[in-house]
């Protein structure tokens, strides 16, 4: 099982570095349409990336509740715990300030269509 969460986040993060490839370049995205496509999808994406940090949240306290968090350098697990724990919170809150940036993004391009080009 916890093989395959770490598959689902490698494919992730491959998965958004084929759409930085795909959207790079003048012919990447020619319409409005396509631009309101990827930003929904990525929307729903992010939306998603709050409850996942909380999660990695809860399994750190958990881990660091039954003893099974060991430092290599010998420093204090708990102080350690406490750091990741304040990161991901941050991580969490970054996550809810960019998704809310993209609904309103996104709202607006639902909105865009397309003029034909002019010769």
């Amino acid at each position: 099982m916890s093989t395959n969460i770490s598959r689902h986040a490698s494919d992730a993060a491959a998965a958004i570095r084929e759409i930085n490839h795909a959207t790079f370049g003048p012919e990447a995205l020619r319409y409005p349409p396509l631009v309101s496509e990827v930003t929904q999808s990525l929307t729903v994406m992010l939306d998603s990336l709050p409850q996942t940090f909380d999660q990695l949240s809860a399994a750190i306290r958990r881990h660091l509740s039954e003893g099974l968090i060991r430092m290599d350098d010998g420093t204090d697990a708990g102080s350690a715990a406490d750091e990741v724990l304040r990161y991901l919170g941050e991580a969490g809150d970054g996550a809810r300030a960019l998704s809310d940036s993209l609904h309103q993004a996104a709202s607006i391009l639902f909105h865009m269509g397309t003029t034909e080009a002019r010769a």
